[in-house]
């Protein structure tokens, strides 16, 4: 008798794991970015503490949950598709933990971010106290109690470069995992950007044909360097495509919980890079297009409309203000591009707030008219121009050489860092060539020309959709268009490789993926039905196939005929922890006077837990005895200039450490890699102000007095 009640029940738990195994890809992004929105939100507070972020991340995740619907029918094919695509990310995540970047020295931002997720671990907030350096830098203009660009002063502490977010949510993994989970963070926020591209082309492509450009983002030579250190670009991608699968939802399923947290984690993204506006003005503009061509009572559409434009406006200025409260001088030194940013997106939202208020008198119908008499014809020659002006934009090459000028500083120092870039290379001096004209091909360098073209099909084919059937295509391409082709035609970045792609990771590689995708398929439902199945498979193929040829270099009669793709096969930065480690342990418990190097001044800062001071030149013994007296406790210095100072005896290098790095490519992908190698000196300052040098046998017995 109760045998067909126990089969029911059994029925009614594997349909619930199948729901939940289908609905798991969505749910994972869900929890990141709402731990990271929660972390970013604290971090802006000044509160940033393990009993702050993670309550208040659980209580969004519950009140969130159900934005991610349960689905009504599920078929073998969902269910194989959320099971390879989660394997798929979880196997990239574990691979790419294990290679983590050591970014732990400043010479690029991912060393500042890192350093500032240290030291959120233990501290609420980012500003970092001088603790006496700025009373031992008053000795002389040649000495800081601040560094360059990365690290500056702000009353009396010094303040990272760059907004918090990324800093805050990687400090999530140090409460867990200490300083290697600090290390390890970003990969899983990388690994998460893969499900994130999968659960939006899933909308358009279905469960199985979606894991074809998630497995080609996965692949890409880029996400996987840009993953393991701490840059900020794939958890911007996390929100930028998150924000554009849940705006799509709310437009097209009448969801106002999705809309409002497509708003919201759209908006967030100026917490994480200074740019965030131009990614949150594509995806508002997208939404309220959508919302004006979608059928439905005027008064509700104009009211979601309204609301997520105050919502997305109110994170995207909370953002910046977060930044000139925790980043001023960066902020400041970028004070005409953010204020641009800032008014331009206003402009955008209150033109749209007027329209879509006017909506109500019928004003809606500017847009439905427009579609109207567009017509098919119309709507297939829109997407031929876009996808016609992406060819004009590939063909740059062809026809231009871009340059920049020599007026600024900041222009005469990037011509000259080009310059080297170009001599190490072996290339025409051209110090102020941008390589803007190659902005497209950049894209190649990591998807390969095929699946570049593809996209440009894709994109046009996207267009033509928004405007005959369904509005919700908008959201692909206003997540995706607007940055990438404000940063093919002027990417304002060094143009090297992995460095300059950073521009193009967070849309406009998921873009072009998923568009090629979508052209692929496309093209495979025209073919004979016999032929469909085959030609499924050699397109499934293709997005795995052409990223992966770009891991490794042929180049037969050349000095390097087989090369492998550096940012893949190596360790970025590789040997700067123990460097930091062992430099640390020379003199603990007392205060640094690092003289030179200027890359590790917040290295040893944070790493060490001291109070660091930066000498630039050559120091006269009593100016090092009065540095001195700004402390109790006689200072250390760290140098890899002895000649600097006046020693008690000739001094011998306590550590010797080798970084590894990718090379710097002006037109490829790196394929090789150099050693740095340091030989610290280190010495205890006498009264009188000379060094006692500290030896490497004992530098072990050194402690604070």
């Amino acid at each position: 008798m109760t045998r067909p009640a126990l089969r029911h029940a059994s029925a009614e738990t594997s349909t619930r794991a199948a729901a939940a195994l289908v609905a798991a890809p969505e749910r994972i992004v869900l929890a990141l970015v709402v731990l990271a929105l929660a972390a970013g939100l604290w971090a802006a507070a000044g509160l940033h503490e393990p009993w702050t972020v993670l309550p208040t991340a659980a209580v969004a995740l519950a009140l969130t949950w159900r934005i991610v619907p349960a689905p009504a029918r599920i078929a073998a094919a969902d269910r194989r598709g959320a099971l390879l695509a989660l394997a798929g990310a979880g196997a990239w995540a574990v691979v790419n933990a294990v290679m983590h970047a050591e970014y732990l020295i400043v010479v690029r931002d991912p060393g500042f971010l890192s350093l500032a997720g240290l030291w959120l671990v233990d501290h609420p907030d980012s500003d970092i106290p001088t603790l006496g350096a700025m009373e031992a830098a008053d000795v002389d203009g040649t000495v800081l109690a601040d560094a360059s660009q990365a690290w500056n002063l702000r009353g009396d502490a010094v303040q990272p470069q760059g907004a918090r977010m990324l800093s805050a949510l990687i400090a999530v993994g140090g409460w867990v995992g200490g300083d290697r989970g600090v290390l390890v963070a970003n990969t899983l926020v990388g690994a998460v950007g893969i499900l994130a591209v999968y659960v939006l082309a899933r909308r358009m492509l279905g469960p199985v044909a979606s894991l074809a450009p998630a497995a080609a983002v996965a692949l890409s030579v880029s996400h996987i360097g840009l993953s393991r250190a701490a840059y900020t670009e794939p958890l911007t991608l996390v929100l930028v495509i998150a924000a554009a699968l849940w705006l799509w939802r709310g437009v097209e399923d009448r969801r106002i919980g999705a809309l409002l947290l497509g708003a919201a984690a759209s908006g967030a993204t100026t917490f994480i890079r200074i740019d965030g506006a131009a990614f949150a003005a594509g995806l508002i503009a997208a939404t309220v297009l959508a919302l004006a061509l979608v059928e439905g009572p005027r008064p509700r559409r104009a009211g979601a409309a309204l609301t997520a434009l105050a919502l997305q406006a109110v994170a995207v200025y909370a953002g910046y203000a977060a930044l000139w409260r925790w980043s001023e001088g960066y902020a400041d030194r970028l004070a005409d591009q953010a204020v641009t940013l800032m008014v331009g997106y206003g402009a955008l939202v209150v033109v749209l707030a007027l329209w879509a208020l006017a909506w109500l008198g019928g004003a809606d119908r500017v847009a439905t008219g427009a579609r109207d008499l567009l017509g098919a014809r119309g709507a297939r020659v829109a997407g031929a121009a876009v996808s016609g002006l992406l060819l004009v934009l590939a063909s740059r090459p062809l026809w231009m050489t871009a340059h920049r000028g020599t007026e600024t500083s900041v222009d005469r120092f990037t011509n000259s860092v080009v310059e080297s870039f170009q001599a190490s290379q072996g290339l025409e001096s051209d110090p102020t060539r941008t390589y803007a004209e190659h902005t497209v091909a950049w894209v190649s360098y990591y998807l390969t020309w095929p699946l570049v073209l593809l996209g440009i099909v894709g994109f046009g084919l996207a267009t033509t959709w928004m405007i005959r059937r369904r509005p919700g295509w908008a959201l692909l391409l206003g997540a995706t268009l607007p940055t990438s082709l404000l940063y093919f035609w002027n990417p304002e970045v060094v143009p090297d490789q992995l460095w300059a792609f950073r521009r193009f990771e967070p849309a406009t590689l998921p873009g072009f993926a998923i568009a090629a995708a979508v052209a692929s398929w496309w093209i495979v439902d025209r073919l004979r039905p016999s032929w469909r199945l085959a030609g499924r498979r050699v397109a499934a193929g293709a997005f795995v196939v052409l990223p992966l040829s770009t891991w490794v270099s042929l180049a037969p009669g050349s000095d390097l005929p087989v090369s492998a793709a550096t940012p893949v096969f190596v360790r970025e930065m590789g040997g700067a922890y123990s460097q930091l480690e062992g430099l640390c342990a020379v003199a603990p418990d007392r205060p640094i006077i690092l003289a030179g190097t200027s890359s590790h001044f917040g290295s040893l800062r944070v790493m060490c837990d001291e109070p660091t001071v930066l000498v630039l030149a050559e120091t006269e013994p009593e100016q090092v005895a009065e540095m001195a007296e700004a402390w109790d406790t006689a200072p250390v210095v760290l140098t890899r200039n002895p000649e600097w100072f006046e020693w008690a005896e000739e001094p011998a290098v306590v550590l010797q450490s080798t970084v590894r790095q990718a090379s710097y490519e002006l037109q490829g992908i790196p394929r090789t890699y150099f050693d740095r190698r340091y030989s610290w000196y280190a010495g205890l300052v006498a009264e009188d102000g000379t060094l006692e040098p500290v030896s490497p046998a004992a530098r072990a017995e050194v402690t604070s007095p």
